[in-house]
Formats: C-alpha cells, sequence, structure tokens
C-alpha cells in the first residue's frame, strides 16, 4: 500500500502535456557501436571486411576450422542457421587463427552502467521540467562512445593477451589495438520513432 503527501502548487493539469513528452522520448534510442552506412564504418586497412564486421568478429570470437568443417555441410544442404547454431558458435573451443572473443560494447556499457544511469536521469529530468531532451541524450550517446572506447584499454575487460606472434608481427602486445582505427569507429547515433 502507497501512503503519501503532495501539495499541488499549481491549478493548471499539466499531466497530458508531460504524458506526450514521455512518449516522445520513449520513442528515441541512443545506439553506440559502428552505425551502417556511417563513413567509421569504412574498410578496414586490409580492405577485405569493414570497422563494423570486425568489431563482430572481436565480439564473438572466430570459428575453429573443425567446427566449420562440421558445419558447413549442415547449411550448405539447407540448414537454417538458428539462433541455436548461433549460440554454438560463440561458445565453442579456441577460435580459428587463435582469435578468442573480446567482446567490446556490451561489457563497456556494463561496466559503466552506474554513470550511464547518472546522465540517463539528467534525461529524464529535462522531459519532467518541460524542457527538451536533445542534448541531453547527446550527452548519453558520448558518454557511451567515450566508456565503449576507453574499454580498449581498461585492463578491466579481461581480454585474453595477444599471441608472441602477434606480438611480434604487430610490435605491440595490446589487443585490438595496432592503428586505432576499429576503436575510432565507435560512435553513436540518436533514433527516433522507433
Amino acid at each position: 500500500m502507497f501512503a503519501g503527501f503532495a501539495r499541488v502548487l499549481s491549478p493548471i493539469d499539466n499531466t497530458s502535456d508531460l504524458s506526450k513528452r514521455l512518449k516522445e522520448l520513449a520513442g528515441k534510442q541512443v545506439y553506440v557501436g559502428v552505425p551502417e552506412g556511417s563513413e567509421n564504418n569504412r574498410p578496414t586497412v586490409s580492405g577485405d571486411i569493414t570497422n563494423a564486421e570486425l568489431l563482430y568478429i572481436h565480439t564473438h570470437g572466430v570459428r575453429r576450422k573443425a567446427m566449420r568443417d562440421e558445419m558447413n555441410p549442415k547449411v550448405e544442404a539447407g540448414m537454417k542457421y538458428s539462433k541455436a547454431y548461433q549460440m554454438y558458435l560463440q561458445t565453442h573451443g579456441s577460435p580459428l587463427w587463435h582469435s578468442p572473443p573480446r567482446p567490446v560494447i556490451e561489457p563497456a556499457i556494463q561496466y559503466n552502467k552506474d554513470i550511464i544511469a547518472k546522465q540517463l536521469r539528467k534525461v529524464l529530468e529535462a522531459v519532467l521540467n518541460g524542457q527538451n531532451p536533445d542534448q541531453e541524450l547527446h550527452k548519453v550517446g558520448l558518454l557511451g562512445q567515450n566508456v565503449v572506447r576507453d574499454w580498449f584499454t581498461n585492463p578491466s575487460n579481461g581480454w585474453a593477451a595477444n599471441a608472441e606472434s602477434t606480438v611480434q608481427m604487430k610490435g605491440s602486445d595490446r589487443p585490438l589495438i595496432n592503428q586505432g582505427e576499429l576503436r575510432k569507429s565507435i560512435t553513436y547515433v540518436i533514433k527516433e520513432g522507433e
């Protein structure tokens, strides 16, 4: 049971206006990553894949050859690539090229959820105060972008170290950082009406 006291400071009922502003806010989404079609999603230095594809590979790892050999005949025979198989691929064994999963976006957001929540609270306060929340939403996006970019060098990311052969090849022991292009490609967008 809820019991409380409230004092009405204005005889004007603004509930419908507040409801409208909250609905408008609910239709806005902040996305952090490498947006499709953006200039940040250009091909990598090798030119074979885009930054978004590279980020996906590093997030989920790469299938071992034995796994590809096991699955490819089934896929070529018409088997649908189900969610169960996707989970299988993301959770089994040593990846091809010894490239372990090094997830970026989700763990960075999760690790920094408290500071992101504080900024999201400011968005809601702006709406409740009758102000346009767009400036605060952009701050949420920028904050998300920055915590994800920082995740590349955060020791809490728990990433596996580079193999010695990789260290010798690129001259660095920093996973996922060679020229910094992937990290710089992380940005944010705000979409409305979804």
